[in-house]
């Protein structure tokens, strides 16, 4: 499995899990060894990268644990706001999950 939940989450397995990735964007020239990587003629270029967030046995409990996040990560200030947000997680969701 490899599935793109939103630009931020994606979807993959194993023999026994689903593995709920999230996306980091990885600068070089944060790193502690920049100087010497610049030196060698490493790029500065900001990079994503995938990293295992959680594990999960069934897909259903990863999309909720992926919703969870995003409403734990909004920048709601207001009531209002984060029920909006939540309704458009919801809707994504939904979305992902429909059958024809």
């Amino acid at each position: 499995m490899n599935i793109q939940v939103n630009e931020n989450y994606r979807l993959k397995s194993d023999a026994l899990n689903v593995i709920i990735q999230r996306k980091h964007l990885s600068d070089p020239t944060k790193a502690p060894n920049w100087e010497k990587r610049k030196s060698e003629g490493a790029s500065a270029e900001v990079r994503e990268v995938w990293r295992d967030y959680k594990y999960c046995t069934r897909v259903e409990d990863a999309l909720a644990v992926i919703f969870e996040q995003q409403v734990r990560d909004s920048q709601a200030e207001t009531f209002t706001e984060l029920l909006a947000e939540i309704k458009g997680f919801r809707r994504e969701i939904k979305a992902l999950l429909a059958f024809e």
